[in-house]
């Protein structure tokens, strides 16, 4: 019997699983696409190095970006349109709010970081079914801001053209060059369109793209840091991965990867040559938040930091499906807004889990093991933080899928 190739096995499975996620015209012509995708290495004539024709391989990519453009494109399309239709705090997500606002008032001269966000949509936006409970986004923006100031073009363009403004504007465009920069981590055929269906079809972080969560904003510039890492151009890659640093905190967590990386596989000797290639890890992220640090560092500080630890007034609850959650589950915590020292957990199993990855890392720099050691950072970092929410296991889903598929030029 013949065997399936591995990209129709991951089509199959991961477009499954988003079938429940969609209207029955959509998942009715979703099966029908995984079925013929499934077909077509029936009928594929075997080639060098592949299983199927150019031909069928052409026909596979098209099968794949329907697919895509059934689960994510088309209904981030359908709830933008909505939203406009209705109102700005309906169909979408409350950091996409946040963003849009945020845009607005740097636009006017305002610390996005001093203002609160009482008088936006935000405030209309639906936080909780707990009338007293107050949504503490609309004190605090914990986005770092290369989110609104890289948003803001696209804000006054599109706000010029058509008189309305969606973050997901910006979303949709990144989405498809993270698409695109994803799958080119690969050689094959095969891993490419494997690659690609990971991504697109990524049901824990397919909701957050098509709500509007700044995830994909931040990945995009990960995922273009380590293309350029393996065309060796070193210097363009600490580029983007500053900017995913000035983008979300979170991103900080690939920096120790990318600097081992670079220096156990530099060429040339010496420090100085490797400190020039990637001193914009640090000058980058410096540069953008220098200006909000000066205007106001009380309150940069406070939204940035203090907020999502816990030690400030409305402070992020703790919440979802990580130790956190749990602590609340047995009861070990009462009040979901109180401090608790989550920080000490999270050094007690990161730091020994970020030596043991370096230390391979060094032996055998590789992309791919850059992403097995951000997936895995990631994953114990969030789980051990306040909040764990499901869709950041999309992050983590990509960042294995590059770690167990892309291939090292």
């Amino acid at each position: 019997m013949k065997t399936l190739p591995l990209d129709t096995i991951v089509l199959l499975l991961l477009g499954t699983a988003c079938i429940s996620r969609l209207d029955e015209f959509s998942a009715a012509f979703l099966i029908i696409l995984l079925g013929v995708y499934a077909l077509l290495d029936l009928v594929a004539s075997p080639a060098e190095g592949s299983g199927a024709t150019r031909r069928v391989r052409l026909a596979k990519l098209a099968i794949v970006l329907m697919s895509v453009s059934l689960v994510v494109v088309l209904p981030m399309l359908s709830r933008m349109l909505l939203r406009r239709s209705t109102a700005p705090w309906l169909y979408v997500h409350d950091g996409a709010i946040q963003t849009e606002e945020s845009i607005r008032f740097l636009l006017r001269g305002q610390n996005p970081y001093t203002e609160d966000y009482l008088e936006t949509p935000l405030a209309e936006w639906d936080y909780s079914s707990a009338p007293s409970e107050v949504n503490p986004a609309l004190y605090h923006n914990a986005y770092l801001p290369f989110n609104f100031i890289f948003s803001a073009p696209f804000y006054t363009l599109t706000t010029w053209l058509t008189g309305w403004y969606d973050q997901r504007v910006v979303h949709l465009l990144l989405f498809v060059g993270a698409s695109w920069l994803y799958m080119r981590h690969a050689n094959s055929a095969t891993r490419r369109l494997s690659l690609l269906a990971i991504f697109g079809l990524n049901f824990f972080g397919v909701p957050n793209v098509v709500w509007g969560g700044n995830d994909v904003f931040v990945f995009f510039w990960l995922v273009a840091c380590t293309y350029l890492l393996r065309q060796d151009r070193t210097t363009l890659a600490a580029i983007c991965l500053g900017l995913a640093c000035a983008s979300k905190q979170t991103a900080w967590l690939f920096v120790p990867f990318f600097l081992t990386y670079v220096w156990s596989t530099e060429r040339q000797p010496g420090a100085s040559t490797r400190l020039r290639k990637v001193y914009p890890v640090v000058l980058v992220p410096l540069l953008v938040m220098l200006p909000f640090l000066l205007w106001d560092a009380a309150s940069f500080v406070d939204d940035t930091y203090l907020y999502l630890s816990g030690r400030t007034a409305f402070s992020y609850p703790i919440s979802g499906i990580g130790f956190g959650g749990l602590l609340l589950t047995l009861g070990l915590v009462d009040d979901k807004h109180a401090f608790f020292p989550f920080i000490l957990l999270q050094v007690s199993a990161c730091v020994p889990l970020l030596i043991f990855l370096l230390r391979r890392q060094w032996r055998h720099g590789t992309v791919q093991r850059c992403w097995y050691g951000y997936a895995l950072m990631l994953l114990f970092f969030e789980f051990f933080s306040r909040f764990f929410a499901s869709y950041y296991l999309g992050t983590i889903v990509n960042a294995l899928g590059l770690g167990y598929l892309s291939e090292d030029s």
